[in-house]
């Protein structure tokens, strides 16, 4: 049995070749640190080469297939061994915002260099005092003549060093809620930066941005001023789905390694795999990485009807960071002490994965939305 490679039953041609693709690109890079900031980029390179950059948005635009085609990538990368963490945020978030929310004007400009891999973009959300509470945002954008003057901070922004664009998401006092922006020139004046220092293994720099009267024109605005929650959404959306299949997919390589360790450890004369103790631990991280992914693929379609598909996606985010985080706790563990060293590289996918269970959100809040949406409850916020 092929845990990582025979996925694909019920795919269609299309799909199949897709997650043939990306199981190669990710395998390619599986011996790299997650922290290899070269292998990420040489890795993204590959994907844009490939066409895999611009699945998810519009065919018009240079991309192909849907939020499915989008995730099926994500998974084989991450059951190849080295996910992209770069398809989370250019792709999946802000292409998905441009895609559903854009003008015509900005559809045109920036969707083909997305679907292309050459623009590459960041996503500003998180403030240091709102924590997930969009509602309590502080950075503000006001009118000015001609475009809209930017005040504030945003932290635990990933990659501003590799990317070439910013969505942005702010209050806007006298429109009565929040609006996005999308913009180029991530050094001009009115922007500074400072790196975070987190010492998680990420295929990405953490930063804090400070905007001190950054001047954007008006056609940065996507949408209308004040109403920009819908746009927001649409792209934290496919956020958490992307999210979910990587996971799946690493809980899969985790998976592999540990039940291959299992069969080859020898240990008074019979390997460690056929005892139920590792054997039983090993079965439910299958089990669970199975449910997930099924999970995740049912979200995915609905989404691709043109459905937010908020619930559906907070569940396959929540079951599959717990279904991946499981199977890599039970695979490390099948490894004894040497799935500390460096050369099995399974300590670093279990930090990541336990990272998972805090960003892009808490499964807290996951779990409040379920709750509150699904089964009616109400709201503690």
């Amino acid at each position: 049995m092929a845990i990582s490679t025979d996925v694909t039953g019920g795919f269609t041609e299309e799909q199949r070749a897709i997650a043939e693709l990306a199981f190669e690109l990710g395998r390619k890079y599986a011996d790299r640190d997650f922290d290899d900031h070269e292998a990420s980029m040489s890795q993204w390179a590959d994907l844009a080469e490939s066409g895999l950059t611009g699945l998810g948005l519009p065919e018009e635009f240079g991309g192909g297939g849907g939020m499915l085609e989008l995730c099926i990538a994500a998974e084989r990368l991450g059951a190849g061994g080295y996910p992209a963490a770069k398809l989370i945020i250019s792709t999946a978030v802000c292409g998905q915002i441009l895609s559903r929310n854009g003008s015509a004007e900005q559809r045109e400009r920036w969707l083909p260099s997305i679907a292309s891999g050459q623009t590459k973009f960041c996503f500003a959300l998180t403030e240091p005092g709102a924590g997930s509470n969009s509602n309590k945002l502080q950075t503000s954008a006001r009118r000015v003549d001609g475009g809209w003057k930017i005040s504030g901070e945003k932290t635990f922004i990933s990659a501003i060093e590799s990317s070439d664009a910013m969505v942005l998401v702010t209050q806007t006092p006298g429109y009565g809620g929040l609006s996005v922006f999308a913009f180029e020139h991530l050094d001009q004046p009115g922007i500074t930066t400072q790196r975070v220092n987190v010492v998680a293994p990420a295929f990405e720099w953490q930063w804090s941005v400070f905007f001190d009267d950054l001047i954007l024109p008006d056609e940065a605005l996507i949408g209308e001023a004040g109403k920009g929650h819908r746009a927001l959404f649409d792209g934290l959306n496919p956020e958490r789905l992307i999210v979910a299949s990587q996971c799946v997919g690493i809980g899969r390589w985790s998976l592999e390694r540990g039940v291959k360790y299992a069969k080859d450890r020898i240990v008074f004369d019979v390997p460690i795999g056929a005892h139920q103790a590792v054997q039983h631990p090993l079965a439910e991280a299958y089990i669970q990485l199975e449910g997930a992914w099924a999970l995740t693929q049912n979200a995915c379609k609905l989404y691709d009807t043109g459905s937010q598909a908020g619930v559906e996606s907070n569940i396959a985010k929540i079951a599959a960071v717990d279904a991946g985080f499981f199977a890599t706790d039970k695979a490390l563990q099948c490894f004894g002490g040497s799935g500390f060293t460096a050369d099995t590289a399974m300590l670093q996918r279990f930090i990541y994965m336990r990272v998972m269970k805090t960003v892009p959100v808490a499964r807290e809040l996951g779990l409040n939305h379920v709750a509150t949406a699904a089964l009616g409850l109400p709201r503690s916020y």
